[in-house]
Order: structure tokens, then sequence, then C-alpha cells
């Protein structure tokens, strides 16, 4: 697993069980409704970014949490005044982070890597910007599912038997956490456009 993935499991293990609901309750909710509150979505996503980048930057230590949570905030505050530019900015953040997952796993050199990470931010940001609506609900998808994969993975620390079967299929396979969240995804994507269309809206 990337650093990334195991911050914000570490995370979520601090978290306790408790967490979990209003995960599960959260990511549901944008994955059903989340094109009617894409604003406060786009400052979610942005508070996430800075919550993972947080923790990295800070590593393992009794203050992570605080510290990831503070830096979650303060970029998510920033992301809110200028509404439609961050959903560009978002969308190549995105791309490019998924890029750089499936190139850091294929062991490139690290001009490469950042060369094909900056490619895809240029090009996921020009999509964004022609396709601002369907990167919204791209973006409202993604962010559901994450958090509700998260919630249900903060129930699974109280199983220890389950939380190894996943440690042990993500650490075999670079494809396991993004097929786990791809799969919510599309659906979240397709009841979401289909919804739009049937109410004839733009946003």
């Amino acid at each position: 697993m990337t650093v990334s993935i195991q911050d914000w499991i570490s995370l979520l293990r601090d978290g306790h069980s408790a967490a979990g609901f209003p995960l599960i309750v959260g990511g549901l909710s944008l994955m059903l409704f989340g094109w009617r509150l894409w604003k406060v979505c786009v400052v979610l996503a942005f508070g996430l970014i800075g919550t993972l980048i947080g923790a990295q930057l800070v590593g393992p230590s009794d203050d992570q949490m605080t510290y990831a949570l503070v830096c979650g905030a303060v970029l998510g505050l920033l992301s809110y005044w200028p509404g439609h530019f961050s959903v560009a900015v978002l969308g190549g953040v995105i791309g490019a982070g998924v890029t750089h997952f499936y190139l850091d796993s294929m062991k490139l050199s690290s001009g490469t890597l950042w060369g094909g990470v900056g490619a895809a931010f240029v090009a996921c940001t020009a999509f964004a910007v022609i396709n601002r609506r369907h990167v919204v609900i791209i973006v409202t998808a993604f962010l559901g599912a994450l958090l509700l994969l998260s919630g249900l993975t903060s129930w699974a620390m109280n199983v220890p038997g389950v939380l190894g079967t996943f440690r042990s299929m993500a650490a075999w396979s670079v494809i396991v956490v993004p097929f786990l969240v791809l799969v919510p995804t599309v659906m979240s994507c397709f009841y979401q456009i289909a919804e739009v269309r049937r109410l004839q809206i733009e946003f």
C-alpha cells in the first residue's frame, strides 16, 4: 500500500469504531445527493486531501491526528471562495493522484514519474474546466465511496481477521484498493447523472 493509504488507516484506527457510522452515513449521502451540495463536497474533498498531506508530513506521532485535521481544515477553507476554480483544480489533483498511484507501482524513475503526474494534472484540470458538471458528479461519487469504505474499514478494525485479510490483499495487488473504491463510485455516477437528467438541472 502507498504511504497515504497507510496514514489514512492509521487515522481511522486512532479514531476508533465510533467514527464508522458518520463516515458511512456521509458517504452514502454524497453518493446519492452529492450533486445538490457540490460546493460543500469540493470543500470536503480539499479537506480530506489536506488531512492526508498533514498526516504524511507529521508521520506517526501522538499529535498526528491534530495536525492532520488542522491542515485539512485550512485547505478546505481556502478552497471555498473560488468554488468553480476549485472544481477544476480538484479534478486535476484527483487525476494526478490516480496517475501517481499506478506509475509509482511500476517503479519508474523519478523524472518519468513526476512528468507523467504533471501531464495528468494539466490534462485533468483542462477536462474539469470543460466538463464541470460531470467532474462534480465524479468527485462527489468518489468522495462518497471513499468515506463509505473508510467507515467500513473503521468497523473492520474491531475484527482482526477481516482487517488482516484486507491488508494481505492490498499488499499482494495494487488493484484491490482502487477496485473497492471504483465499484461504488461508478454506481453513484450513473445514479447522479440519471437524477440530473431526469430533473433537467444545470449547475
